[in-house]
């Protein structure tokens, strides 16, 4: 055992370092530490240990250094930018039966809308259903729904799973622009089933009367509600566009202290952003902003209150590239959060991984059991806090924090990382 005042070695049964007869402690019990002591070191894990004896005169715990704790490896491609199969949209087949009477078709199109409409409802609790570019979507399966989806859940004729059946998912107020179609004002996603007809598509939904809209005319809507708006990338905190944003988000909220952004990425027309007001990292918001003649406008805010937000996002840009939403759940993540970080940061003083000149951090914030510091020397940690131990990763910036953080956790809550 080694005496931390003079760093002289005392026997293990020793109470007192005959040196400088400073009280020691018996390194044999560990300290379940108070709620958040959290931390060892990307190069050692620490522990708390309380003696078998009184407590001394001096209020610094007593730290212990196990051997060291190698970092994980770091996988090199980042979770978010990893492509996923695209899904095959549905175009029509091309073998449509253009000599079917149309008021076969308009009694076919009643019955299968009220079917798909029976679909919708059965798997609604636990599917989550997106327009995207204009159809009716399952995301967890990453696949359109067809007519063939019907069959054993829905008492379907077996007749219509061989014809040309489309499901569209617009919003009705946005077909209300084409003429010959009776629709609603509605700003909420209706499924509408389709079947091509030598005019047009004939189209009706749940409680739209629908009607015929011309191939030229269903095209125009279909690329109104195309996601594909261009690459995803990160917005680089040194790029034009970063302070743009800044300032739509300061002139929008009214915030004027600035914001520490955890996340911001964009496509050609849309931008992602999670941020917090600088000095205020416990009220962490999302925003989703838009390109509009050449400025940027925050399009929708609140998004974290929501549990349904990928829903509410659907339904508000129907044509917004859920690719471009942060990888995971920010309502959840929120009330997870952890706001002392007091015995953390003695823990990495102790460990001499900072200094108390060094304090305090630029920027702290912590979820679950993970904490990222940022501080005034340029130095970054990411901490784990497992168990009884502190373990504190040195990192070097943004991109690294979050391949560590995506190796060390199921569910990585990225939005604790500051991007800029």
């Amino acid at each position: 055992m080694i005496c931390k005042g003079c760093k002289t070695a005392v026997n293990d049964n020793s109470k007192i370092c005959i040196a400088c007869g400073r009280p020691v402690m018996n390194n044999s019990i560990k300290w379940k530490c108070l709620a958040a002591l959290l931390t060892g070191a990307a190069a050692a894990s620490i522990f708390l240990l309380r003696g078998d004896v009184a407590a001394p005169d001096y209020d610094e715990p007593d730290y212990h250094y196990e051997e060291q704790v190698e970092a994980p490896s770091i996988p090199l491609v980042m979770p978010e930018l990893v492509s996923e199969q695209q899904a095959e949209i549905p175009l029509p087949s091309g073998h449509a039966n253009f000599d079917k009477p149309i008021l076969e078709i308009w009694a076919m199109l009643d019955e299968v809308s009220a079917l798909i409409n029976e679909y919708y409802s059965y798997h609604s609790q636990t599917v989550l259903f997106l327009s995207k570019n204009g159809y009716l979507f399952d995301d967890p399966a990453n696949a359109y729904i067809l007519i063939n989806e019907l069959y054993g859940i829905t008492d379907i004729d077996e007749r219509f799973l061989d014809e040309s059946l489309m499901f569209f998912y617009f919003r009705p107020i946005d077909l209300s622009m084409y003429r010959n179609l009776n629709v609603s004002e509605r700003e909420d996603l209706v499924i509408f089933t389709g079947f091509e007809t030598r005019e047009g598509f004939a189209i009706t939904g749940a409680g739209e009367q629908g009607g015929i809209i011309s191939r030229e005319d269903l095209s125009d809507i279909l690329d109104r509600y195309s996601w594909n708006h261009g690459e995803i990338r990160k917005i680089d905190m040194e790029s034009d566009i970063f302070e743009t944003v800044i300032r739509a988000l300061v002139t929008y909220t009214g915030i004027n202290t600035g914001f520490d952004i955890r996340y911001m990425y964009q496509d050609e027309r849309y931008i992602s952003v999670v941020a917090s007001p600088r000095n205020n990292p416990l009220n962490i918001r999302m925003f989703i902003l838009e390109y509009v003649e050449g400025a940027v406008f925050v399009r929708l805010s609140g998004i974290e209150t929501f549990d349904d937000h990928r829903r509410v996002v659907n339904n508000t840009m129907p044509d917004f590239n859920h690719n471009l939403l942060p990888p995971y759940d920010l309502r959840l993540g929120l009330r997870n959060l952890i706001s002392d970080f007091t015995d953390i940061i003695e823990a990495m003083v102790y460990a001499e991984f900072i200094a108390y000149d060094d304090l305090p951090p630029l920027f702290a914030s912590g979820a679950f059991d993970y904490v990222y510091f940022e501080f005034d020397t340029g130095m970054r940690f990411l901490v784990h806090l497992e168990g009884d131990s502190v373990n504190i990763y040195p990192v070097e910036d943004y991109e690294e924090a979050r391949a560590l953080l995506n190796v060390l956790s199921r569910r990585p809550p990225f939005f604790i990382i500051k991007q800029g």
